[in-house]
């Protein structure tokens, strides 16, 4: 017998608007749900949210259901994950729950299996694409700019406060002083083409404040899945003017990734009690080396140019890293090791005789202000989040543009 590989994604945060949004609908369904086994159909990142938020309502018969093989068979935690023949083969009451974004091809699989929406299986696909784009269009004068991921969109599965920091930062800056557009995943060359569209548009912000983590830096970070968002990179397309070819060909990149490479970061870890998984994760994406090739690089560079020859103030902001969990994991050199790739990149940068500023806010929280004690990545909770919001109004190169 086989050993079971528990595939779930050390799931902390979420989408703000994803998060409400799905905590809505279980209170909706919750009769429905309460008299079913619960198939969550997609196994990643979303369905591991939709876990847990079922999980808070006292949700506990539930499987997962997945068209992937290498993951049928297994686990994410003690649920299993089967294949969508065997989870129709149920004799008893089941309710399917549709958890990915884009997922017409499981919708498709749910009617071609005679089964109805609305009474067998529902539809979790609330697409953060629609806000996103409207951010996009949003016209606005003499703003900020903030482009980055989840930083900014995502906040703690436990916050009783649901506003992302980008949300907070609308709020204090004022609607009309900021834009943020912002996407779990997003690289530099993402980056890149959407705000060299903006500026083609006319746009003219008065600072970019860019999200610079090093995670995004890796070898491998351009080509993941979940860093694609070929969909949305279309829609971006559709709306812009008279698009630049790099911004088209970009469109097709991005939808030949999502395609080849379905491999993710935790696909392979097998979760031991002794935090194995977790290390490597942070030491493969914080503690590597390097390289001036590399696409994020590159693109960065490219960003920062492209801003020079505008005349546009660029600040590099560094997110906080849970610096406590490196050190647990690394020892008390963990932030003069993480800091080395950071020291290397602004060589990198100050070589070519770019012009850029830097917010650092890498040791700024503590491990009770991230998503969870034990977070890896950047996302903060409320309490975090209202630090860093305080840091950004004390930001020198902030306040020197902004006020």
């Amino acid at each position: 017998m086989r050993e079971k590989i528990d595939f779930a994604w050390p799931v902390t945060s979420e989408n703000a608007l994803v998060y409400q949004y799905f905590q809505s609908e279980v209170v909706r369904l919750r009769d429905i749900l309460a008299e079913s086994r619960i198939v969550i159909f997609g196994s990643g990142i979303r369905g591991c949210c939709l876990l847990h938020i079922l999980e808070q309502h006292g949700f506990q018969k539930i499987v997962f259901c997945d068209n992937n093989p290498e993951k049928q068979g297994h686990l994410i935690h003690d649920y299993d994950i089967c294949s969508l023949s065997d989870a129709l083969s149920y004799r008893g009451r089941q309710v399917f729950l549709v958890s990915p974004e884009n997922s017409g091809s499981m919708r498709d699989q749910l009617i071609g299996a005679k089964l109805e929406e609305g009474r067998d299986w529902f539809s979790f696909d609330l697409s953060v694409y629609h806000a996103y784009l409207a951010e996009y269009q949003r016209p606005v004068d003499d703003h900020m700019l903030v482009m980055g991921d989840c930083a900014f969109s995502h906040i703690a599965l436990t916050d009783q406060v649901t506003d992302s920091l980008g949300d907070m930062m609308k709020t204090s800056f004022g609607q009309e002083r900021c834009k943020v557009l912002a996407m779990h995943g997003f690289g530099q060359q993402a980056q890149h083409h959407i705000l060299h569209a903006l500026l083609d548009r006319g746009e003219r912000p008065l600072l970019l404040l860019l999200l610079l983590v090093m995670e995004a830096l890796t070898p491998k970070a351009h080509l993941m899945p979940r860093t694609q968002h070929p969909t949305l990179i279309r829609r971006l397309l559709d709306a812009t003017e008279q698009p630049r070819a790099e911004f088209s060909a970009y469109a097709e990149l991005a939808e030949e990734r999502f395609r080849r490479f379905q491999v993710e970061s935790f696909a392979s870890f097998k979760k031991t009690e002794d935090d194995t998984s977790e290390k490597l994760y942070m030491q493969m994406n914080y503690l590597f080396r390097i390289k001036e090739e590399t696409e994020g690089v590159v693109y960065l560079k490219k960003t920062i140019r492209l801003l020079n020859a505008y005349g546009i103030p660029i600040v590099l902001y560094v997110p906080p890293v849970n610096y406590m969990q490196g050190e647990r994991f690394f020892g008390v050199d963990f932030k003069a090791r993480y800091q080395e790739n950071f020291t290397k990149l602004y060589g990198f940068l100050d070589r070519e005789g770019l012009d850029y500023h830097v917010a650092d806010a890498s040791f700024l929280l503590t491990a009770d202000e991230f998503a969870a004690a034990n977070t890896i990545d950047e996302t903060s909770n409320y309490a975090g989040r209202s630090k860093l919001l305080h840091f950004f109004h004390e930001s020198d190169a902030i306040c020197a543009v902004m006020g």
